[in-house]
């Protein structure tokens, strides 16, 4: 649960929010238990033969007392003194440390009451209890006790003592009533307890709302930053981390995973803390009403824990195996759709099909695991609890038939309704232990995210100046993750400022991966990449960048308007300077054909444009960012041959004292540069002139004719 507990960070801000919700979920577990509390007095109500008046006024005298006293009804035609005995009290156990312990014993019947001058020979349970219950405390008095076994009363003399807290509250609000008679003049003693048990059935369910809009609230602010904080990783984790695991994956890592992250944030704020304080409240109740049995019914604890324990562990397994399942289907879906004219095409829809049935099988089978390792967790924990109350209730039942134990029937049935009361939230906390697995699988991906080596930006480093002399590549060697071959092999290079350079050669031979070292896209395994002398690995990479203009094979453009897009780069808009670099990348020309003109959307990826509108709106980003390095990546590749000469002119002034590297295959554009670099399996092979090459270099004649002559130049 390492992972999971270190995104409880996110939580911390919003401090304030889980206090109020602890505060809540204290009142709920109060009112949970204030509410099964009421079970017993309604009971007494409803079945008892001495009432709730009479119930209240044994436990007052059993305090003044210091002994349990229980009303009892000796067997018929019992005399005493030649007095019928129709309801007596027995003396039962004493209370610790009480000021009259060893005065009355168990077993003695307490008949009659003598307090100063008067006396009160034989009296009714019911009429003694009152009477002891309403006696001031620390006063003396004499008590007529007896045997069952024997006729001989003693007077026994004792001091009252002061009622607990608890009693004086009950025999306070006890006597706000009138005592009853009959069962029939019980009734608004049974209604007002009813009305009282719906009072507290809605504030506390107005304290729950409450407590799970605010543990949500506090979840739902920490996901936002957790997915703020996966963006700002995102960005900068360097160009290979995509080329090794895919952006699939970084976006399941953003959404299925974080949800299921949220998902046990949510049940720690929710579930993990109101269902403990009910069960808490609960279990305190019931080992008010009988300690003995409530721990009987506790040894279903070791088991369930031990139950849930493994199952926590395969949950674990199958919540990771079920995330990487999401990332595959999602990276299916990617490729799809992306890729959704070639698939269409080429009629191959039902081979992507498949594809997709074959993945979100998966997927399903995983999910199955999941559910299945989930629905198990409740039923066991509920079956040991079943197992554990019923071994309770036997010795419960037991107890009350053999009148073994204080415990009456009313007494017997709140403390049911307190186990039972008890064992909910504990089976609803069952699945927590599994949730909460889940999300310690998402949280370790979320920080496999965190943890995977960024771009390195050297803290503090200096601003690089202004390109002004050169660019040296020093014995540069890079090597790709996961491959055993090198990309480049010590690769030297260096280019004066100013100098156009193109570089050709065939596929896989380290074009790309040559020119991405200088905006850092990729950093060398080995050598350095020096402009101006100075190391660009020890420089600020943001300065380092500012400097580069950058046009990709593939035009990158987003949803947003034209001028978005041209002036994406800019921090402020600067729509006169826009325009200019659109007007010399010949975009003005069908700009001004659309309705909208510049403002016009362009759509998801630029959708809604030709390949040579959008590569031309990529050089027209390039020119407005006035760099003084500029790097085309196969640029030309989706122009039409009207508009190439046009453009070729316009980047020929553009890139005039400026330096200029081209990855190319058109002939036009490699024959404008100065000088051309023949490069092969990750190496410079020869670099001069288009007549020095064609004269010494076998592999540039090769390339120049099965290359750029077969595009037609």
């Amino acid at each position: 649960m390492r992972d999971f507990t270190r995104s409880l960070k996110y939580l911390w801000p919003y401090r304030l929010r889980i206090g109020l919700a602890l505060l809540c979920t204290l009142g709920i577990s109060v009112l949970w238990a204030g509410g099964l509390a009421a079970i017993l007095p309604a009971a007494k109500v409803l079945m008892s033969s001495e009432g709730l008046h009479g119930w209240v006024y044994r436990l007052a005298a059993s305090d003044r007392l210091g002994v349990d006293l229980v009303s009892y009804l000796p067997p018929e035609r019992t005399q005493l003194q030649g007095q019928q005995l129709s309801w007596v009290v027995a003396v039962g156990q004493p209370h610790r440390s009480h000021r009259n312990a060893g005065a009355l014993l168990p077993g003695q019947w307490v008949v009659g009451l003598e307090d100063g001058d008067v006396a009160h020979r034989f009296l009714r349970a019911d009429a003694l209890l009152r009477l002891l219950a309403m006696q001031q405390p620390d006063r003396r008095i004499t008590l007529r006790v007896c045997r069952s076994d024997s006729d001989q009363i003693t007077l026994l003399p004792v001091v009252t003592s002061t009622l607990t807290l608890s009693t004086q509250a009950m025999l306070w609000l006890t006597r706000r009533f009138p005592e009853p008679r009959t069962f029939a003049d019980r009734f608004p003693i049974l209604l007002t307890l009813l009305v009282f048990g719906i009072v507290i059935s809605i504030l506390r369910d107005a304290l729950r709302i409450l407590q799970e809009f605010l543990s949500s609230s506090a979840v739902w602010y920490a996901v936002n930053d957790i997915r703020n904080d996966n963006y700002n990783v995102a960005l900068r984790l360097p160009v290979g981390y995509y080329a090794k695991h895919g952006t699939a994956d970084a976006i399941s890592r953003f959404t299925y995973d974080v949800g299921m992250l949220a998902r046990g944030l949510i049940t720690l704020l929710s579930k993990t803390l109101v269902e403990p304080a009910k069960a808490l409240a609960t279990l305190a109740l019931a080992l008010i009403l009988s300690w003995k049995l409530t721990l009987i019914a506790l040894i279903a604890g070791p088991p369930a824990f031990l139950a849930i324990r493994r199952l926590g562990r395969a949950m674990r397994r199958v919540s990771r195996q079920a995330m990487l399942s999401m990332s595959q289907m999602l990276e299916v879906l990617e490729e799809t759709l992306g890729g959704i004219r070639v698939v269409k095409a080429y009629t191959m829809e039902n081979r992507e099909r498949r594809r997709f049935l074959r993945v979100n099988h998966q997927l399903l089978r995983q999910n199955l695991k999941v559910f299945f390792v989930e629905a198990l967790t409740a039923p066991i924990v509920e079956a040991l609890g079943i197992t554990a109350a019923m071994a309770a209730v036997a010795v419960a039942g037991y107890w009350v038939l053999h009148n073994q134990h204080d415990l009456d029937a009313e007494k017997f049935l709140a403390l049911m309704a307190c186990l039972v009361a008890m064992f909910d939230p504990i089976r609803k906390l069952s699945s927590v232990s599994t949730v909460f697995h889940a999300s310690d699988a998402a949280a370790a991906r979320i920080r496999e995210l965190h943890d995977a080596p960024q771009e390195v930006t050297s803290p503090g480093a200096p601003s690089l100046p202004r390109h002004r002399r050169s660019i040296e590549f020093r014995h540069v060697s890079f090597r790709y993750d996961g491959t055993s071959d090198d990309a480049l092999r010590d690769v030297n290079l260096t280019i004066r400022a100013g100098e156009n350079v193109a570089i050709v050669g065939p596929n896989g031979s380290g074009k790309t991966t040559l020119v991405s070292m200088l905006p850092r896209l990729l950093d060398p395994t080995t050598g350095q990449v020096l402009i101006d002398g100075t190391d660009i690995a020890r420089c600020s990479l943001r300065s380092l960048r500012r400097q580069i203009g950058l046009v990709t094979q593939d035009a990158v453009l987003f949803h947003a308007t034209i001028e978005e897009n041209i002036s994406y780069g800019l921090h402020r808009s600067q729509p006169d300077k826009t325009r200019r670099a659109a007007e010399r990348a010949y975009v003005d020309e069908f700009i001004r054909k659309l309705p909208e003109g510049y403002g016009t959307l362009v759509g998801p990826h630029g959708a809604t444009l030709s390949g040579g509108e959008k590569q031309r709106i990529s050089i027209a980003r390039a020119i407005l960012r006035d760099p003084a390095i500029l790097i085309f990546d196969e640029a030309m590749s989706q122009i039409d041959s009207d508009s190439e000469h046009r453009i070729q002119q316009a980047m020929q002034e553009f890139s005039r004292g400026r330096t200029t590297l081209i990855v190319a295959h058109r002939f036009a554009t490699v024959l404008a540069a100065g000088r051309i670099v023949v490069m092969q399996a990750g190496r410079i092979q020869d670099s001069g002139t288009h007549d020095e090459l064609m004269s010494r270099c076998e592999l540039y004649r090769h390339l120049y004719a099965t290359q750029f002559i077969a595009t037609g130049g």
